[in-house]
């Protein structure tokens, strides 16, 4: 009995470990991924074109992740955001402090984490930054002249960070499917077979 109870603790220690280590790689990959997108801030492949990748990733991992690890992710991104297109830091980090939580939440609770959910969740918080960023960063100190920063910086940025929404959900679907465990990777597909075959019947009754 004894040597039964000791055989328990050990799997479940290294099962512990196992699943620690597959966070660590996981998060790790996101910052991997943060750090590649920060580098394409500061020195565009392309002169002049700098979409903002980094909002889409951070709303990306809060549809994946929970609420506390999307807070804390959404912060580390807006800093490193801010840094890169030389406003205040802290100010990204504010409202996606405030939009990953809700996210995650929304996506826990309400919404189906796909694609396109993450496309709706993800332009509403583009419109939200660029607004806040326009009303505070730009008005405020150019007023007349906002109009024009608006249409030649902060337009064509923030869009490209909605157009390139559904690409960066995929990459960060693929890695936190990655490093899932098996039996939730089974239970997921499971779950999806069972809905898609009510709605194939649900089809058929009507």
């Amino acid at each position: 009995m004894v040597k039964r109870i000791s055989r328990g603790k050990t799997s479940y220690r290294a099962r512990t470990r196992r699943a620690m280590f597959r966070a660590f790689l996981k998060w790790f990959c996101y910052a991997v991924v943060l750090l590649i997108f920060y580098l394409w801030e500061v020195a565009p492949m392309i002169r002049g074109w700098c979409p903002l990748l980094i909002i889409p990733l951070a709303t990306a991992a809060a549809m994946r992740e929970g609420e506390l690890a999307a807070g804390v992710f959404g912060v580390f991104c807006g800093l490193m955001l801010d840094v890169a297109s030389g406003t205040i830091p802290g100010f990204t980090s504010l409202w996606l402090l405030l939009c990953c939580p809700m996210i995650s939440l929304l996506s826990r609770f309400w919404l189906k984490s796909n694609w396109l959910s993450h496309l709706v969740m993800n332009t509403a918080t583009v419109l939200i930054i660029c607004g806040m960023d326009f009303l505070f960063l730009h008005w405020v100190w150019e007023r007349e002249a906002s109009g024009i920063s608006f249409m030649r910086s902060l337009l064509p940025a923030y869009a490209w960070a909605i157009a390139f929404s559904v690409p960066v959900y995929f990459l960060v679907v693929f890695i936190s499917k990655l490093f899932r465990p098996k039996e939730e990777r089974r239970l997921e597909e499971a779950a999806a077979e069972s809905a898609a075959e009510e709605e194939i019947t649900k089809g058929i009754e009507k």
